[in-house]
């Protein structure tokens, strides 16, 4: 079984707490199991509890007052410990042998002044183990539940408090029994979570171990109880005979549970029942597996949408209704003209056969224009006249086949009358009022006299740059009589120039000579 610490009035600061294990527990201020913060006469470890062993309860043996907790409570403190006892009395802990007295179910604690006061209550893990198999579970799942107190059924009843299940198993009417009571339904893993910790501050959740099962062979990513509530939220789904659905009374649970209202179509054919909403809710009609003609007989069905069963159900257990899985309304069209006979005009049929044959007439008159303005290069000049293709094209009569000429291209002085353009890659479009000069056409190579040289220099040219030079490419100017003068003469003045710089340094090395050797004979003397 699990314990649990609730504070009867839930002031800050103060927390729940559930016990999954045996053995001692303190409770004090800071560093205890169990914390008080809202009594400053609590000790700093003001007493133990004590839990020898952690037995599965029936919910119903926990009325017997026989019943034998195997919890204890030890007061360890100053300003004592009280249990406030479902009779009314209000016995002192330390009143008792050893300071120790036995809790049961129920019993209110008071620690320190009074302020803080606890219910020791039992909390009921009861876990419908689902399994396709009989008598088949997991030895290491049984260790799980047992080391935490929980009990484990291999049948579904309504004291059942969570449904643990397998990874991809199939979904059948016990569990959709659970579904309807609003049970979590979780893997193996949450309950070794559970039994991992002594003591918490709250129920692991089990977000993080939601299975997907399989309807039909269908698989279901299934949803929290709270989600799953809304889900269905504006619709009304029209029943037939419950008898003819796979899921019976439960499918109408199940709607239920997913926040839609139910009608029957004999009561909503009759008048009798109407969406109590009316515009606000969407009817929706519910096709049972198999054939649905029992259905159609009823005038007012025809207009509204209809849902498979097992859509349906699929989608309260994912919590979302996807509206494409709907059928539109079947909608009786009718028509006063007769469709049983069609009859085409002949002139429908020639413009249909003209523009079969227009490609196939486009390409072959594309080359023959081609061909005729090579044949026009070769002589001075393009003729400018249009000229008029035709395009052969076939009728369709009783008779058979019959051959017709087109008009693709015939020019029209007239303004208001379009002409068809012929559009081709083998087309080459030329100016025609411009004469075409007459080359000979050289199959051998490129004809390289045929590009001709510019005669206007580009404005960047080296000439256009540097006008004063003449030859722009020579080395240097020393054909000019001045250039060549003047060269002699800058040799001349710097042959000048080394000369007397020689003499001035030859000059300057005699007088250091001679004041080295009078410093030297005052220095002897």
């Amino acid at each position: 079984m699990v314990w649990g610490f609730f504070p009867v009035e839930s002031l800050p600061g103060e927390q729940k707490y559930y016990i999954y294990s045996k053995g001692t527990y303190k409770v004090g201020r800071k560093g205890c199991d169990v914390i008080i913060n809202t009594d400053k006469g609590v000790s700093r470890i003001h007493a133990e509890v004590i839990i020898d062993s952690m037995t599965s309860l029936d919910p119903l043996q926990r009325i017997s007052t026989n019943f034998s907790s195997n919890v204890r409570i030890k007061d360890c403190s100053k300003y004592g410990t009280f249990i406030n006892k479902k009779s009314g009395t209000k016995p002192k802990v330390s009143e008792y042998p050893n300071k120790e007295a036995p809790l049961k179910d129920g019993d209110l604690l008071s620690f320190g002044t009074g302020n803080a006061t606890y219910r020791f209550s039992f909390v009921p893990l009861v876990f419908f183990v689902y399994r396709s198999k009989a008598n088949h579970m997991d030895h290491s799942l049984q260790e799980d539940i047992s080391s935490i107190g929980a009990q484990a059924t291999r049948s579904w009843s309504a004291e059942c408090t969570h449904v643990i299940v397998d990874e991809s198993m199939p979904i059948k009417e016990d569990l959709l029994d659970a579904i309807v009571a609003q049970k979590p339904i979780v893997l193996n893993g949450w309950v070794k979570v559970v039994a991992e910790k002594k003591i918490r501050t709250e129920i692991p959740s089990w977000d993080l171990y939601v299975p997907t099962l399989t309807l039909e062979g269908l698989p279901v990513k299934l949803v929290d109880p709270e989600v799953r509530g809304n889900c269905l939220a504006g619709y009304t789904f029209l029943l037939g005979s419950l008898e003819l659905y796979k899921f019976g009374d439960r499918l109408r649970s199940l709607l239920g549970v997913g926040g839609a209202k139910v009608l029957s179509v004999d009561g909503y054919c009759s008048g009798s029942e109407m969406p109590e909403d009316g515009a606000n809710n969407r009817l929706v009609l519910v096709n049972p597996p198999g054939s649905a003609s029992h259905l159609n007989i009823y005038q007012q069905l025809q207009s509204l949408s209809r849902v498979n069963e097992i859509t349906l159900v699929l989608a309260v257990l994912a919590g979302h209704l996807d509206q494409t899985a709907m059928e539109a309304p079947s909608i009786l069209i009718s028509s006063s003209c007769s469709t049983d006979e069609t009859i085409v005009e002949d002139s429908d049929v020639e413009m249909d056969t003209v523009t079969s044959n227009f490609a196939a007439g486009s390409s072959k008159a594309a080359e023959t224009i081609k061909g005729e303005v090579d044949e026009q290069i070769s002589g001075h000049h393009v003729s400018t006249k249009p000229e008029k293709i035709e395009v052969p094209s076939l009728k369709v009569e009783d008779s058979g086949m019959v051959g017709k000429r087109v008009n693709v291209y015939e020019p029209d002085t007239s303004m208001d009358q379009r002409l068809d353009i012929l559009y081709s890659q083998d087309l080459i479009v030329r100016d025609m009022n411009k004469p075409a000069s007459v080359h000979s056409r050289n199959i051998g190579g490129i004809n390289f006299k045929c590009f001709r040289k510019r005669e206007t220099p580009s404005g960047n040219s080296f000439k256009n740059l540097v006008p004063f030079s003449k030859y722009p490419y020579r080395e240097s100017d020393y054909g000019n009589e001045e250039v060549a003068e003047h060269v002699k003469e800058e040799k001349k003045r710097k042959q000048i120039e080394a000369i007397a710089e020689d003499l001035f340094n030859n000059d300057k090395a005699k007088r250091r000579k001679a004041d080295g050797s009078l410093q030297g004979l005052m220095i002897r003397g």
